[in-house]
């Protein structure tokens, strides 16, 4: 990338870092193109030339983000920190994967533009739910996670989390603001109830429950 696709580039996200702060302080539909290129101090012409319409920009934006989330993702699962650390990241999420999972915005745009929902159906979601498996695997090596446990099920309880704190954000506040609460509940989340029990263990359980 030479000098002038780079200033480009740099113009391009402080565009989509001020339209993505307006759109999720004040809505999608109140916002115009002249409140974002305002904001981001260029003229709406330079906006209408780098995405050509509002629905242009709000796509772009969209695509931006996820890709912003992927890159955090990445650059958690794949550091060196302790891997109950990267857990501990992943689970209690800041940055830009926080705003997106524990907003509106996404979600609104998703239902009202299929060519986006279609995009993060089929590029993105697999690309994130992939980056949760190497670390789901990586668990399974090191002797963290059991073995027998599916990649699907693993998945399945951490979307099933990130939906309660996306329902109840007082509760997120709650638990980061809380070291004591914070590393019980991690440790719930980790190894639940019982701790780590053996088959025979859970099966005793469960023949006592019927």
């Amino acid at each position: 990338m030479n000098g002038f696709e780079k200033r480009k580039e740099e113009k391009k996200n402080g565009i989509r870092r001020a339209a993505l702060d307006l759109f999720r302080n004040y809505g999608i539909k109140k916002i115009t193109v002249s409140d974002v290129a305002k904001k981001a101090g260029v003229s709406p012409v330079t906006i209408y030339n780098y995405f050509g319409s509002k629905q242009g920009l709000i796509r772009d934006v969209v695509k931006w983000l996820l890709e912003t989330i992927v890159s955090e993702y990445q650059t958690i699962i794949y550091s060196d920190r302790p891997y109950l650390k990267r857990w501990e990241q992943m689970l209690f999420q800041k940055g830009e994967i926080r705003h997106a999972y524990h907003g509106e915005l996404l979600q609104t745009i998703l239902s009202a533009d299929p060519e986006i929902k279609q995009f993060v159906d089929a590029e993105m979601t697999g690309r994130i739910a992939r980056l949760w498996i190497d670390l789901i695997d990586e668990g399974k090596r090191e002797g963290f996670i059991r073995t027998e446990m599916t990649p699907e099920i693993i998945l399945l309880y951490v979307e099933m989390f990130r939906s309660l704190v996306t329902n109840r954000p007082d509760l997120y506040t709650r638990l980061i603001e809380d070291d004591s609460l914070f590393h019980d509940f991690l440790w719930l989340f980790l190894y639940g109830l019982m701790g780590k029990v053996t088959e025979p263990d859970l099966l005793r359980v469960v023949d006592k429950g019927t």
